[in-house]
């Protein structure tokens, strides 16, 4: 059941694609939790990219004492990537085309804090 629920999550967060570009489903729109900077989110939710009044964010675990979070995130790039793939550094953040955020590190882009 969880894992149904993370993906469902997934999808949601993924919004609609159109020719490798993705458009982040905007708050409300979703069956989840609502996306706000500060907001708890769901579990199942953690490391999906999001939009909210025109600002990515991300659901992130922020402490054992906090949980999870809606956390806000660099501006996200527009054109759907995958792990591994190149990146440029002109965007910090990604998302797969599940809604799965990634960052750029060292060329690459990759899951994870």
């Amino acid at each position: 059941m969880m894992m149904k629920r993370a993906a469902a999550a997934g999808l949601i967060a993924a919004g609609v694609l159109t020719g490798g570009v993705v458009s982040l489903v905007e708050a409300g729109e979703a069956d989840a939790t609502v996306p706000r900077v500060g907001a708890h989110c769901d579990r199942a939710e953690v490391n999906s990219l999001r939009r909210t009044k025109g600002i990515s964010v991300v659901c992130a675990h922020t402490g054992p004492r906090s949980g999870t979070r809606w956390v806000r995130t660099a501006p996200a790039d527009p054109v759907v990537r995958y792990a591994g793939q190149s990146c440029s550094g002109r965007y910090a953040v990604a998302a797969t085309r599940i809604g799965v955020a990634l960052k750029c590190v060292d060329g690459r882009w990759r899951f994870g804090p």
